[in-house]
């Protein structure tokens, strides 16, 4: 056979470009390939062909587990209450003071005996005082209730005292202020009273 192309006939393969049935069979086994590797790829559960799980980590290596959130722990009710009652107890004689002044100032002014009324203004003043100054709850409710209530009473004992130093407020409104201050105390401490779970101090019985 002779020579094409410099090359021996038997070495020459026909151009599968020239051959339409041969081109069209080239084209399809190209996209065949590219849609089986699509496929393959969409299928394979991520997996690259190492065997290897995608993002590298080694298949036998487990995933990490979120740390469980702590939430804050907050402080012990048990020792707050045991801590308020032994504070509430220790502070009883200073609130029973004060509450038998309250008891005072209310009886006299009901009265209107000034002579009575003003000293014991001036007691639940000097007895308030006392009560303020002295050691504080220990949380910062039961403080807040007590130190509120102190400021009412306090409040009270100034507005008495207005009564008889010459102060140009009318008479009728130094009482009122008297009235509604010692309420604002009673408020509070009947509120820090609940808070702990005990009684009001009240009032001393009166001497015989």
């Amino acid at each position: 056979m002779a020579r094409q192309g410099g090359r021996p006939g038997w070495l020459h393969e026909p151009d599968p470009l020239q051959n339409p049935i041969g081109s069209r069979l080239a084209i399809l086994g190209v996209i065949a390939l590219v849609i089986g590797g699509a496929v393959a790829i969409l299928t394979g559960d991520g997996r690259p062909a190492s065997g290897l799980p995608a993002g590298g980590a080694h298949a036998g290596t487990p995933a990490p587990v979120a740390a469980a959130s702590v939430s804050a722990v907050p402080v012990s009710t048990e020792n707050d209450a045991a801590e308020l009652a032994s504070w509430y107890h220790g502070s009883e004689g200073l609130r029973i003071r004060v509450a038998t002044d309250v008891a005072a100032v209310r009886s006299q002014l009901a009265a209107q005996n000034g002579a009575a009324l003003k000293p014991a203004c001036a007691a639940l003043g000097t007895d308030t005082s006392a009560a303020i100054t002295a050691p504080v709850p220990p949380t910062a409710g039961a403080r807040a209730s007590y130190d509120a209530g102190g400021r009412g009473y306090t409040a009270a004992s100034a507005s008495c005292a207005q009564l008889f130093d010459g102060t140009r407020i009318e008479v009728g409104v130094l009482q009122q202020r008297i009235a509604t201050s010692l309420a604002d105390g009673d408020r509070e401490w009947t509120a820090l009273a609940a808070l702990i779970g005990q009684p009001m101090a009240s009032a001393a019985p009166a001497a015989p």
